[in-house]
This record gives C-alpha cells, structure tokens and sequence, in this order.
C-alpha cells in the first residue's frame, strides 16, 4: 500500500515563517490563511456533523465534568450549556495528511522548536450551538512551570473552524500576550479579574474557512455566544514536544499504515486499537 502524502496547495515558502512565529511569540496566537481548499474543510463539515448531533442528543440532558464514550462513537460532553466538545476518530476524512501533516504547519512549528521530533497528541473538537454563551477566560494547559514563563512552549493546538466564524456564530476572543503569566495565585481567578478590571480589549478571530491558526494553549481566551442558526464546529490537532506527555490518538492498524513516514513518527506514540 502506497502512504499518502500531503499535496502541495501552499507551501511554507508562500508565508514569512520568521514573521509568524514573531507574533506566536508576542500574541500568543498567529493565522494561516487559505491553508486547506474550503471544498476540503466543507467535506470534513458533512462527516463531522453527524457524528457531534448524535453526541449532542445523547448529551444534552446534562453538563457534563468529564468526556464520556468511545472515540469511534463519539467522545464528549457538553460542557457549558449548547457547548460540546468531541474527540475526533483518525479516519477519513479526518485524517487527510493535508490536515495534520500539513507542510506549512510543519515547517512553522520546526521553525518555532529548532527540530522535527514532534508529536501528534490530539484531535478534539470545540463546538458552540445557537443558545450558547461565554466561556469563562481560561487556558487549555495546566501551568507547567509556576513562576516562570517559559519562552517556549512544548504544545500546541493548530485549529481550524468548519465555517467561517464571526461574532454571530460565537468566533473566539485572545487576550494577547497573556501566555508568560506563570503566577499560580492567579490561575483560577483570570476570568473575575478579566471581566472586572481594565485591560486592553481582547482580539477576536473571525476566520475564513480554510485558515488555520496556531495558539499558545497558555493564552488565555474565551468561547463567546453562538447567535446564529447553526453549530460553529471547529477542530483542533495538538502537537507536542516528546518530553511533554498528554493524551494520544487511537487509530486502527490499517490507518497507521497508510502514513508517510514522517506521519508514522508524528504519530508513533498513537493507541493501536481493533477496527
């Protein structure tokens, strides 16, 4: 069996690497735009919505504090009322080497680190329904090094929205540069201090379909209301340093081995389970 590779609709030479991880760097967050054909993304959006409707019926009744089922069968919760987040199966179309073996991506977050020996440790999903509200700021890490900001970060999430987001569907808001925050007083107090005090206004990222965006999971954001008639779906690949242990991905035998084989050592660390 020949191991798919990644086409070449951009390329990392189409973007100023050096510039986009300068603003990593200073924001805590950067965009890639027009990275996947949107005709791509809106096949994903077909096989991804049925799945999380089946997950909402089966979950809306309660909110939930942790994630409950198979991945194959649709992990999640709801975890703020018309919020649900969902684990993503590693098969197609979700599994499209031009998704998470993407070569921008990759030649960026190599840029970043100074290396190619990274991991894929995640694929979740966060999703807001018409009736949904704010999510309180927060981080998507715990503080790994208290009173220190660490100037690199060992993990990622690179996430790409399903439509295009805006304030009517609930599009995310950063808060820049709050990725060196390390004092461990304050973690559970950023949402209080963020909607009572002065701070410069948050930045939202309304995105078109196709952009990806890379985030400092230290950078605190927020989820905000979903206004519109349908679910804003967005997913999200995590990458890791290897000393940084989180979750892994479990796919069917078959799946690993249609890797490249710079997809097999991205992924070597994945749960091998029974189709």
């Amino acid at each position: 069996m020949t191991a798919a590779q990644p086409p070449t609709t951009t390329a990392p030479g189409d973007f100023d690497l050096d510039l986009k991880v300068a603003e990593l760097k200073i924001s805590g967050f950067t965009t890639f735009e027009d990275l996947v054909e949107p005709e791509k993304i809106d096949r994903v959006r077909e096989a991804f919505m049925p799945r999380l409707e089946r997950l909402k019926a089966r979950e809306s009744h309660e909110i939930h504090p942790k994630e409950r089922g198979e991945v194959r069968a649709g992990k999640g919760r709801q975890q703020f009322v018309n919020r649900y987040t969902m684990h993503i199966p590693w098969e197609p179309p979700f599994s499209d080497p031009e998704i998470y073996e993407n070569p921008v991506v990759l030649a960026f977050l190599e840029r970043y680190w100074g290396t190619d020996d990274f991991h894929v440790t995640c694929y979740h999903s966060n999703n807001p329904y018409p009736g949904s509200e704010y999510q309180p700021w927060h981080r998507d890490i715990h503080l790994v090094t208290p009173h220190v900001g660490l100037p690199i970060c060992p993990h990622f999430g690179v996430k790409f929205p399903l439509v295009d987001t805006s304030e009517e569907n609930g599009s995310f808001e950063v808060m820049p540069g709050t990725q060196y925050l390390a004092d461990p007083d304050m973690e559970k107090t950023y949402n209080d201090v963020l909607l009572r005090g002065d701070f410069p206004p948050a930045h939202r990222l309304n995105l078109k379909k196709g952009t990806f965006w890379v985030q400092d999971p230290r950078t605190l954001h927020r989820g905000t209301p979903n206004r519109s008639d349908h679910a804003r779906g967005e997913l999200v690949i995590c990458y890791s340093l290897p000393w940084f242990r989180t979750s892994t991905i479990e796919m069917a035998k078959a799946e690993y081995e249609k890797l490249s084989d710079r997809g097999k050592a991205m992924l070597s660390r994945s749960s091998i389970v029974q189709p």
